[in-house]
């Protein structure tokens, strides 16, 4: 049973995600957010089973944009079973979350029903199969703006080529749906296609996870193909620093009503050092999203890209007990309409309680 009690205060240069010449003018605030997170975890004595609980509440706290003040909380279940040919684990979680949405251009109220099922089972030493399936529900508290959601199951069978490579063909079929209310014709996007799995593990120095495939969608604008790829590339080169890579590219309905749906393709890179009792991280991510075919909204914020910066140092206080974190970022927010187009800095310490 664990407790984190948690406490953010930061300044951010652009709260309202304005811009000068934009729709809304730029506004610097003060930000105090308290936070109290929890987990239970029980399992077997060997291993075999597991299950668990968690929670999180979290409160923000303008100093003087009290509009967008907001209480996010969120709780789940997680838990699995794992024997020495079959690993079967899932996790599910319910969150409420508010908050100024860069898709959106406002502040933006939420409710979101999350799942995840994934196993694999051992056929033979060099044989194995493996399926996952991933669904993510979101209603949109906010007037005017679609419900949406997002089911993916993929499989496939893996043979240890070598000893360090693992690869083999794989199945993956999606569907995205968008409730856009009465006045909208409801709208879905189904994909399925072919994936090819390669995994790549030297010791424990790199570890890479990968898999690439080639989606025919149908589409409400009509059929389409949509490459579509998830990466995860770490390399631990010693106890002191480390890097990671990761890269994906799916569709996802757009919180727009009547808007249709966007290809994202995002890219995150993040460097780890530890000096001494503190630990350095600094990341760099992109996002990119471009609107698929002709929709009844064309809005700025879907043919767009963002790019943020992130550096914190960590290290442990009051013997230990307390992490202390200072945090730095800068956001860029680049738009087909320039007027909606945005930047920011954002500075943060935080105190985190563990016990």
């Amino acid at each position: 049973l664990d407790f984190e009690l948690g406490f953010l205060s930061q300044y951010d240069s652009n709260v309202t995600l304005g811009a000068p010449q934009g729709r809304f003018e730029d506004e610097s605030d003060f930000l105090i957010m308290p936070s109290l997170k929890s987990s239970f975890q029980l399992g077997s004595g060997s291993g075999e089973w597991r299950f668990g609980l968690k929670g999180d509440v979290t409160r923000m706290d303008f100093n003087e944009l009290d509009r967008f003040n907001a209480t996010n909380y969120s709780f789940g279940l997680n838990g699995g079973y794992q024997s020495s040919r079959a690993k079967l684990l899932f996790d599910t979680a319910y969150a409420s979350t508010g908050g100024v949405n860069r898709f959106v251009g406002n502040f933006f109220e939420q409710t979101s029903v999350s799942s995840r099922l994934t196993g694999d089972y051992t056929i033979s030493p060099k044989s194995s199969f493996e399926l996952s399936l991933r669904q993510n529900s979101v209603d949109s508290e906010t007037q005017g703006f679609a419900d949406i959601s997002s089911t993916t199951f993929r499989v496939a069978a893996l043979w240890q080529a070598t000893p360090l490579i693992r690869l083999g063909p794989g199945f993956r079929y999606g569907v995205r749906t968008a409730e856009v209310g009465a006045q909208f014709q409801k709208q879905e996007l189904t994909v399925a296609g072919p994936v090819l799995r390669l995994d790549y593990k030297l010791s424990t120095k790199v570890n890479l996870t990968s898999s690439a495939g080639l989606g025919f969608a149908d589409t409400p604008s009509g059929d389409d193909e949509l490459l579509n790829f998830r990466v995860g590339l770490n390399y631990r080169a010693s106890s002191l620093w480390g890097l990671n890579l990761s890269m994906i590219r799916d569709t996802q309905a757009t919180l727009f009503a009547g808007g249709g749906f966007d290809q994202v393709s995002s890219y995150r890179f993040g460097y780890t050092r530890k000096i001494r009792s503190a630990r350095l991280n600094l990341g760099v991510s992109y996002e990119d999203r471009a609107p698929q075919g002709v929709t009844q909204v064309v809005a700025g914020f879907r043919d767009s890209s963002f790019l943020n910066y992130t550096a914190s140092l960590g290290l442990p206080v009051f013997g230990d007990a307390v992490d202390l974190s200072l945090d730095l970022a800068w956001r860029d927010f680049d738009t087909a309409d320039k007027l909606q187009s945005w930047n920011g800095l954002q500075s943060g310490l935080s105190l985190a309680w563990s016990f």
